[in-house]
């Protein structure tokens, strides 16, 4: 794992962008303490921080070709460079190291553009052809690294976090407004917009080639839902079986250490299950947890029965609800604003897995993979619902409107049920939009002032979601949710927020669930096995009953989450009115106080949960204090 990043300036490098390239790796250094490294031509430049995970002695990058006149910078791992290598060598190629950053310089002499398809991994890389004067970068299929650009002044500018791009002193800091309303709508600034104006990222699945001056973005794959219901339900289940095992298997190649982190749930601890089968050593394993009164979010019991198990060496970590300390860390880590609260427990519990290995397995990525959210649920339901005559859906709809705040993390809770009455009226897409919503345009349009309002009439989440319900290739619901959570949620925040926690902490996260042929083979499952007779996630517990406790196999699903609401009305309230004071929220600029000072209001006096809002708020603030206020 590591940080990369570059220019490339038609007019010349000179010792003024020498010295950019250098600023632009110091400040992510974070993300590669072992070692750095610089390639310079003249139009172009690159460089990287290292966090050696394989071939310790002779993986120093940049890495060229034997003429010396292709040179690549690798951010991730590439877990067929083996097989690849063997392929390349059979025809006529030679290596000089033994890492999987040379098996891509000798595939694109083989290859071109497309040796990106003959990649499995995690992976975003620059590569610099001097022959042709041309820059290709490219990103993994899922988007699990990140890789950001601008042209300033005709440079090209490029790195694996928006830091990088910001050592620019030619480049101002603006907010563009449509990605604040996405921000807003979503906790995350969709893909390829960032929250700066000029600013893009390389969308996931996608390669970049720069080349005289013009950039052309295409995209090299895509996961397509073809479903063939041909076989019986234990050719899935085996076949999901197998192929995860193989995965977990392939992630475990590293020269250090390795472990994983362990939730109470069928993800975490599946994946650790076949860890702990696949190693020839005990697991390290790590999870998070709370004491007293937020009890109901603590996982420490259920995590220790699959250490127990499995005989792993296992740690835990208490997260105390007084986090102001460590946002404006969080914040500065994540360059842009990401309001999922699960950040929190994430930075805990990656300083805490760095305290023992270099590298952690996560679980992350099977609800995507095998249908294992509460929104899918809500949308199902939602079409039964709408049998009910029009007089009972509204008599419904206003009552739970009326219900106060409870249930907070129960798994029906009164925001959760306002949410479904208000999403059921709508078809399949607009009512996952809606599930999936913080703020929906109706709430926008009252927090934003005027001229911020002016500025967003033609913002139309609902395109995203269509689209990504259009390009999925099924029919089912089900499936065109999941390829949604794919494209959406999971690559604009769980990966990005991740990959922030653990390299801040100068540590290696894998996901094997996310290994695209996994996601490929998947994705062939009918949607009655993911979602069975509204039980989620069918198939992944067909495949997890021989390998976890029946306690984890019927429990609720939690993840790494904190008891947000509790905290905002208890240990944090005094922080989070001192944020949201009427003096910062004016200088902002793009929000009406009152209506902020009312969801604080009604959230502090239990009629409503406006968590996911005011966390939102809360990370806006500091973030434009931090990265807009400080330039």
């Amino acid at each position: 794992m590591c940080g990369i990043t570059g220019l490339v300036d038609p007019q010349g490098i000179d010792p003024a962008n020498r010295q950019l390239v250098q600023h632009m790796c110091d400040v992510i250094v974070h993300r590669g303490p072992d070692d750095e490294g610089f390639y310079f031509s003249a139009l172009s430049g690159l460089g990287i921080r290292r966090l050696s995970i394989i071939d310790l002695q002779t993986g120093h990058q940049p890495i060229l070709n034997e003429d010396q006149n292709v040179a690549v910078v690798l951010n991730g791992e590439i877990y067929n460079y083996r097989e690849l290598r063997q392929d390349l060598e059979r025809q006529g190629h030679r290596f000089s190291t033994q890492g999987d950053t040379e098996t891509i310089v000798h595939a694109y002499e083989e290859y071109g553009d497309q040796c990106v398809e003959h990649l499995r991994g995690m992976f975003c890389f620059a590569l610099w052809d001097e022959r042709r004067r041309r820059l290709l970068l490219a990103r993994d299929r899922v988007g699990i690294k990140q890789l950001y650009y601008s042209e300033v002044n005709r440079a090209f500018l490029f790195g694996s976090e928006i830091k990088c791009i910001l050592q620019s002193p030619r480049l101002g800091r603006r907010i563009d407004s449509t990605s604040l309303a996405g921000y807003l709508t979503f906790l995350y600034v969709p893909s390829p917009s960032t929250i700066y104006e000029g600013i893009s990222e390389l969308p996931a699945a996608h390669y970049l080639t720069w080349e005289s001056g013009k950039i052309t973005v295409r995209r090299y794959w895509e996961l397509q839902y073809r479903v063939d219901g041909k076989h019986p339900e234990s050719f899935y289940v085996e076949g999901l079986a197998t192929k995860l095992a193989e995965t977990v298997k392939s992630h475990l190649v590293s020269d250090v250490p390795l472990g994983a982190f362990l939730s109470g749930g069928i993800d975490s601890g599946t994946v650790v299950s076949l860890m702990a089968l696949a190693a020839d050593r005990p697991v390290e394993t790590f999870t998070v947890g709370f004491q007293g009164k937020y009890g109901l979010f603590d996982e420490r019991k259920d995590a220790r029965l699959v250490a127990d198990r499995y005989r792993t060496r296992h740690h835990e970590f208490l997260v105390e609800p007084d986090v102001r300390e460590i946002l404006p860390r969080i914040v500065k880590a994540l360059d842009q604003p990401l309001a999922d609260s699960s950040a929190v427990p994430n930075y805990y519990i990656c300083q805490l897995a760095r305290t023992h290995v270099t590298v952690a397995l996560s679980g992350m990525g099977g609800d995507e993979l095998a249908g294992g959210y509460e929104r899918y649920l809500g949308v199902l339901l939602g079409r039964r619902y709408r049998a009910l005559p029009s007089f009972a859906r509204r008599a419904v709809a206003r009552s739970v409107r009326s219900l106060p705040d409870w249930g907070g993390g129960r798994r029906m809770s009164t925001a959760r049920l306002k949410r479904f009455v208000q999403s059921v009226e709508r078809d399949a897409p607009r009512a996952y939009l809606e599930l999936l919503s913080t703020f929906n345009k109706e709430e926008l349009r009252d927090l934003l002032v005027e001229r911020s309002r002016d500025e967003l009439r033609h913002f139309a989440p609902e395109d995203l979601v269509l689209e990504a319900f259009r390009r999925c290739g099924s029919e089912s619901i089900v499936n065109q949710m999941l390829n949604a959570d794919i494209r959406g949620y999971l690559a604009g925040d769980l990966l990005p927020m991740t990959d922030r926690m653990s390299m801040t902490h100068s540590l290696e996260v894998r996901v094997p669930f996310l290994d695209h042929e996994l996601l490929e083979f998947a994705a062939s499952i009918p949607p009655g096995m993911k979602i069975h007779s509204m039980t989620k996630k069918y198939i992944l517990r067909k495949v997890a009953k021989s390998l976890l406790p029946a306690e984890i196999l019927r429990g609720r699903k939690r993840g790494f989450s904190i008891p947000l609401a509790f905290w905002l009305r208890g240990e944090l309230r005094n922080y989070i009115e001192t944020l949201l004071n009427r003096k910062r929220i004016i200088r902002m600029g793009y929000f009406n106080y009152q209506n902020v000072s009312q969801l604080l209001e009604e959230h502090f006096a239990g009629r409503a949960n406006h968590e996911n809002k005011i966390w939102a708020l809360v990370i806006l603030v500091l973030w434009y204090e931090q990265y807009l206020e400080k330039t």
